[in-house]
């Protein structure tokens, strides 16, 4: 759907509004929007995609440029990124409230390379899926009957067959005792109604290591330093949903949920979520200023 959009006349339009903002004549957000958006069939577009919606839809993206100062910029230099990023949240149903923890649409200063070699930056929007997001899209198809994430503590593991799967835990059943035991890592699960397992086993040097690899800067970022079990939870879910699990941008409707037809169907592909576009939420200001992005989760922290 995006790549309709982004077919009329891209660079055109980009160029004419980055113009306009270097110039120091820019016009406010809803001008620029309503000039892109008539000129070589935008509006046409979004129509095709949005029907009744795309007036509220627009409005939405004007508010949500007019909150964040970053985003202002964005829109100013790479206007489709905007739009583009507000257009997959609406596409897969998803509030972008960062206080919702579902979906962030987020600037970023990227870095272009010229032709003559040299290197040119540029603000350009980006959608972030929260793993809350990713949870809603996977309980929206239907078809998990268990799905999990724990932590392990010392001496709760017995064995983890890395081929088959196959785990043997032995959980402290006294709470309080089990809190004073330190965790040695994090295991996620989930069964589907046709009988279909996945098990994964991440310990706490995996899970450190991958806080690193994907680390902004030389240090632990807050959301690590304050509630590291958290964090590591929510990225054990994301690989194991992400990677291997199932999930849908609407809501079952060919199928029953709940049903082996249901958890067959999906496995197999034969929901064709492209050509369907669930109504849109209303968009919610986010502001990203003093926040910062998690790679390895996909939340928005303060810093």
């Amino acid at each position: 759907m995006t790549g309709a959009i982004q077919k009329a006349t891209q660079e055109q339009a980009k160029g004419n509004l980055a113009n306009q903002a270097h110039s120091g004549a820019k016009k406010s957000v809803n001008a620029l929007l309503s000039s892109m958006l008539d000129s070589e069939g935008y509006r046409r577009r979004f129509n095709e995609l949005l029907g009744v919606r795309t007036p509220q839809f627009i409005s939405s993206i004007v508010s949500l440029v007019n909150a964040d100062a970053n985003l202002q910029q964005a829109f100013y230099e790479a206007p489709l990124t905007v739009i583009q990023s507000a257009l997959k949240a609406a596409t897969f149903n998803l509030p972008i409230d960062p206080n919702l923890g579902y979906a962030y649409i987020v600037p970023f200063n990227n870095r272009h390379k010229n032709q003559d070699g040299t290197e040119t930056k540029r603000m350009e929007a980006s959608f972030i899926m929260g793993y809350k997001g990713m949870h809603q899209l996977a309980l929206r198809t239907g078809v998990y009957k268990k799905i999990n994430v724990v932590e392990i503590r010392e001496g709760e593991l017995k064995s983890y067959n890395r081929l088959t799967e196959d785990i043997d835990l032995d959980f402290v059943e006294d709470d309080e005792q089990r809190e004073k035991l330190p965790i040695i890592g994090w295991v996620g699960y989930y069964r589907l109604m046709n009988g279909t397992e996945k098990t994964i086993y991440m310990t706490r040097k995996q899970i450190e290591a991958h806080e690193r690899k994907y680390r902004k800067g030389q240090y632990m970022g807050k959301g690590w330093r304050e509630n590291f079990n958290e964090m590591a939870m929510k990225t054990v879910y994301r690989r194991l949903i992400g990677k291997w699990g199932l999930m849908s941008i609407d809501y079952q409707k060919q199928v029953e949920p709940g049903t082996l037809a249901a958890a067959d169907a999906l496995a197999k592909g034969q929901f064709d979520d492209e050509d369907t576009l669930p109504p849109a939420p209303p968009v919610q200001p986010i502001n990203t200023e003093g926040k910062e992005i998690d790679p390895a989760t996909g939340e928005v922290q303060p810093k």
